[in-house]
């Protein structure tokens, strides 16, 4: 007695397919794609690359640290001159210190000054400026204002003043947008100014 011979039905290439309107499992809905931000009344703008950020950071770093360089020179100078009218005086030395606790927070209140301000009225450091980057509010995709631009700047200069670790937070405050959950690639110091980087248009 011999077997039945089983038959093949073709199948169709269709019916596993989701039908029209449907979204596979996995999908994602339509949207700013990835490195991308929608900004209300602006459109969808590109996000910054963490490369552009991380250079243009370098270059703002260089040049504070050309223009430290020359405050320092002066400075040194001005102790120098100090230390030999006094001839080792404990006023001579007084002055000294005062001097160089004037300097330094001079240096400090220019870097603030420097980076607050260039982002008020031109939305980019001279580092930002020539990676083609700038800096903008979330809510109106506009320059951040003076208030905004200042917590920025400050957040990982606070931080950085917390005891024993506060070199690690600053730190972890300035890499922080490499594991911001949002999408945006902000950074604590931009959550907290309401800010986001984006590449020129």
């Amino acid at each position: 007695m011999s077997n039945p011979t089983p038959s093949f039905q073709p199948q169709d290439p269709h019916a596993n397919q989701p039908h029209q309107g449907q979204q596979s499992f996995g999908q994602q809905s339509s949207g700013p794609g990835a490195g991308s931000i929608e900004i209300p009344g602006k459109g969808t703008r590109t996000l910054a690359s963490i490369g552009q950020r991380a250079l243009a950071r370098i270059i703002d770093a260089l040049i504070a640290g050309f223009a430290g360089g020359i405050a320092a020179v002066i400075l040194s100078g001005i102790i120098g001159a100090i230390a030999s009218a006094s001839d080792g005086s404990d006023a001579g030395f007084g002055l000294a210190m005062i001097v160089t606790g004037v300097g330094i927070l001079f240096i400090a209140i220019a870097g603030l000054a420097y980076e607050t301000l260039m982002l008020t009225f031109y939305g980019a450091t001279l580092g930002k400026m020539v990676m083609k980057i700038k800096v903008v509010s979330v809510e109106t995709g506009e320059k951040p204002q003076l208030l905004n631009a200042l917590l920025r700047y400050a957040l990982p200069g606070v931080m950085g003043l917390i005891p024993i670790v506060g070199g690690f937070a600053a730190l972890t405050c300035w890499l922080s947008p490499l594991f911001d959950s949002s999408g945006r690639q902000q950074g604590w110091h931009d959550k907290v100014a309401k800010t986001v980087v984006i590449a020129n248009s």
